[in-house]
């Protein structure tokens, strides 16, 4: 990531050019042009031997990129809890994931069921978005936010909306704990337990900004990741849409539930690393014309082994929407497990898994 590196100081630079500029830029590190950019390393300084290819999580949805566009660099390939829907549609992935993560709320309550009343506590001392917006604190002005607004350390404000982006990690071991040793200490007075009224500490807010930053790619790409070729309406913001159908994420919900992998309008009024992206993200979710990254009938014809481990529970790439795809792609085999969470691969079971599959079956008799 770093020949190319993308965040505030990145978008300031372009902002002579204009939003459009801006917006234009971004658009060249989806996957059309990542698969692009590999296909041509391994053609100029591999002397053109195909890859075998591991893609872990969007790393699998560059795989079908290309396994798509150029099949003829892959010799073999293996996902894990990568495969994207395809034909994509942010809209649609949201609306399953959702629900996703209104089960993870619900099972760290249950395993941490104190944390219940330390959540509420803590979401009714902030403000909500819309609470900061109705008062003009938009854009790093904060004498114009509401009064005792809690301040992170790098001066954005803290909002219920943001206290609920702790759950993107839900997904992942051991998440449930890193949450519930963040909210140990989220009390000034006391031992962890609630302390009605009782000031936020600066360990707890420091805490709070570490764990949900916006990494300045990451969120700004987050939904047009699903945006193949010419689309048939703007994306226009999918998790927000999806999320004020469901009354479950109401910031005045108790138990308070937590957001997963999502992105939202607010991040980039409110979030001093992302307002730069603003007038960009303004036009990139009115847009339609989008690089091709799948090719649905190519990917019937695939003769690549492509060898995937499917999370059965995992939150971010829904499961069912994985087996439909690869029921759609040829030579793709898969392993269906609810033993790991989204990174199961970090441990030495599951890529061995995969491998022991992909040479028992004599798809990598090629490479020997």
């Amino acid at each position: 990531g770093r020949s190319s590196r993308v965040d505030s100081h990145a978008m300031a630079r372009l902002a002579a050019g204009g939003a459009r500029a801006q917006a234009d830029y971004l658009k060249r590190f989806l996957a059309d042009s990542i698969v692009r950019d590999f296909e041509h390393l391994r053609r100029t300084e591999f002397g053109g031997s195909p890859w075998v290819t591991l893609g872990q999580s969007y790393g699998g949805f560059l795989t079908l990129t290309y396994l798509s566009l150029f099949p003829e660099g892959v010799a073999a390939s293996f996902t894990c809890g990568g495969i994207p829907h395809v034909p994509a549609n942010a809209t649609e992935v949201y609306e399953h994931t959702f629900p996703r993560m209104a089960r993870k709320t619900a099972q760290f309550y249950e395993r941490y069921g104190v944390d219940a009343d330390r959540v509420a506590a803590v979401a009714d001392q902030l403000p909500t978005v819309a609470e900061i917006a109705e008062a003009g604190g938009i854009g790093g002005d904060s004498g114009s936010l509401p009064e005792g607004t809690p301040l992170l350390p790098n001066g954005d404000p803290l909002t219920v909306e943001r206290l609920q982006c702790l759950g993107s990690d839900f997904g992942m071991k051991p998440s449930f704990e890193r949450v519930h040793w963040i909210f140990d200490d989220a009390f000034v007075d006391g031992d962890g337990s609630v302390s009605a009224g009782s000031a936020l500490s600066d360990e707890f807010l420091a805490k709070v900004m570490n764990a949900t930053s916006s990494r300045p790619l990451y969120w700004p790409l987050q939904e047009f990741i699903y945006a193949n070729g010419e689309l048939d309406e703007p994306i226009r913001w999918a998790a927000q849409r999806v999320r004020d159908t469901m009354p479950r994420f109401s910031t005045g919900e108790r138990p308070l539930a937590f957001t997963g992998e999502a992105m939202f309008p607010w991040m980039f009024e409110q979030e001093s690393a992302l307002r730069p992206f603003k007038p960009a993200m303004d036009l990139l979710m009115e847009d339609t014309r989008f690089g091709v990254i799948y090719d649905a009938d190519q990917l019937a014809r695939n003769e690549v082994p492509l060898q995937s481990a499917v999370y059965f529970d995992d939150m971010y790439v829904d499961s069912g929407m994985q087996l439909d795809t690869l029921s759609r792609v040829g030579n793709s085999h898969y392993w269906v497990t609810n033993e790991f969470e989204h990174d199961g691969l970090h441990g030495d079971l599951v890529f061995r898994h995969l491998y022991d599959e992909a040479l028992n079956r004599g798809d990598l008799e090629s490479l020997f």
